[in-house]
């Protein structure tokens, strides 16, 4: 039976169309997204079937779980609002390769009266020898796709081996030579290394974007930046190797400016600088404090008074915690004046002592709070009181926390404190009350790793 052939128990029905296609499949088969267009139109015409809708997963293999299939999803969806009758494909392995996922999306078409038509292939799902057949369909189609799969990685990891280069495009400052093999691009070298010589400089990427605006006369976006600053092709890393090309960035200061850049926060359209954008942590709720410009007049004069203060979004925006309290910028600021040297002295001594940072020497109980902090985020979800996006982000943030977390207190490397005793030796104190906001952000960024805030105003300062 063909698709070309009418099946009159099937007129009148909805339907709804499924289409999937990856790159593969397109080159080796012919089994494009028009093609399987064109052949199920041709079966809904002569069927005199009424098309509902139209499901299309494009470049997605039938092997990858079928809830990473954005439009599969949204036609389960319809499946449960009995939107259709009838749901057509092209062939079997368009809709599944896999069988246990087969047979879970099947118990809940059956539950729901909704049945499936492969239009250019005969199977029966009514008797117990029909559904051997598909059984076998779907695993010779499985074991198809991860032979596929398994020569595909075996040639990639032949390239690799040889330090080839696996993608078509490199960022400026790094090109590819004859055999595929990242070198550095003597043309474009300059323009990289200002790149990051002013991000270092200046902790703005909008900063960096202007400046190389204005030197190079070339327009990148926001996005190219941030992720150019974030490229480890520039240390001479690619996936899991650490040698795979010459650096054109020292390895160690290309991940010191990494925690820069996870500490910067993107410009507003005000274009308003804020000192400690990045630094300051909510002890409550272990989220970063947000910079807010706050307009105050002046009841003798009228006058527009400004100024900056610091507050925890989480409490505003979805009352997770219950920090509600702002603290102006000037008090921040004067608190690590008058504290940062004692508290910098004293995390020197404790280090040389005890060979570790001191924030590192009860992991166990970062550790602990960190899950408690997701086990209240579940809560909070359970009984609705925050979406599933919100969910899934601060679930996501928590739990890259928690595998720093983990990861730093298996492994704390020593490090060099030269740059710390040189910043107790000078008396800088009267040269930075002539910085600018943007100097000043660069100047506590460029050795606090993060100022933990409590509710009564207290900070402990985490040095980098």
């Amino acid at each position: 039976m063909t698709y070309s052939q009418s099946m009159p128990e099937l007129h009148g029905l909805r339907c709804a169309k499924y289409i999937r296609c990856s790159h593969e499949d397109q080159v080796l088969h012919g089994d494009t997204l028009e093609a399987q267009d064109e052949i199920l139109d041709d079966f809904i015409t002569r069927n005199h079937l009424v098309l509902v809708d139209t499901f299309i997963d494009e470049a997605l293999t039938a092997r990858k779980k079928y809830t990473k299939r954005k439009e599969f999803v949204r036609l389960l969806d319809g499946v449960r609002r009995h939107d259709f009758d009838l749901i057509i494909f092209t062939k079997l392995d368009r809709w599944f390769r896999n069988i246990a996922d087969y047979h879970k999306i099947q118990e809940i078409l059956e539950a729901n009266g909704v049945q499936w038509k492969a239009v250019t292939e005969s199977y029966d799902t009514t008797t117990t020898n029909g559904r051997l057949h598909i059984n076998i369909r779907l695993s010779v189609a499985q074991d198809e796709c991860d032979r596929d799969s398994d020569r595909i990685k075996d040639v990639f990891a032949y390239k690799l081996r040889n330090k080839t280069y696996l993608s078509g495009s490199l960022p400026r400052g790094l090109k590819l030579d004859a055999e595929k093999h990242v070198v550095i691009d003597d043309e474009w070298k300059q323009f990289a290394l200002d790149m990051f010589d002013r991000f270092e400089a200046t902790n703005s990427k909008r900063g960096t974007l202007l400046y190389l605006k204005e030197k190079y006369g070339i327009y990148l976006c926001y996005a190219t930046i941030a992720r150019n600053l974030q490229n480890p092709l520039y240390k001479g890393q690619y996936r899991d190797d650490p040698e795979f090309c010459e650096a054109l960035i020292p390895p160690d200061r290309f991940d010191r400016i990494q925690l820069l850049a996870e500490r910067n926060v993107r410009e507003r359209t005000t274009n308003r600088k804020y000192i400690f954008s990045g630094l300051l942590i909510c002890t409550d709720c272990d989220h970063y404090l947000v910079a807010n410009t706050a307009v105050h007049k002046s009841k003798k004069d009228g006058r527009r008074l400004e100024y900056v203060a610091y507050r925890c979004n989480q409490h505003y925006r979805s009352h997770s915690c219950p920090r509600n309290k702002m603290l102006r910028e000037h008090n921040i600021e004067e608190y690590l004046l008058s504290h940062i040297r004692p508290a910098l002295a004293d995390y020197v001594a404790e280090y040389e002592v005890s060979g570790a940072p001191p924030s590192q020497k009860n992991p166990a109980a970062e550790i602990a709070r960190i899950r408690a902090r997701l086990k209240k985020l579940y809560e909070l979800f359970m009984d609705d009181l925050i979406d599933k996006d919100m969910y899934r982000s601060e679930y996501s943030a928590l739990q890259k926390k928690l595998i720093e977390t983990t990861n730093a207190a298996a492994a704390s490397p020593h490090r060099d404190l030269d740059d710390l005793k040189e910043i107790l030796s000078q008396g800088w104190e009267d040269l930075y009350r002539t910085f600018t906001v943007e100097e000043k952000s660069a100047f506590w960024k460029s050795f606090i790793q993060a100022v933990r805030v409590h509710e009564d105003g207290e900070m402990d300062i985490i040095f980098l």
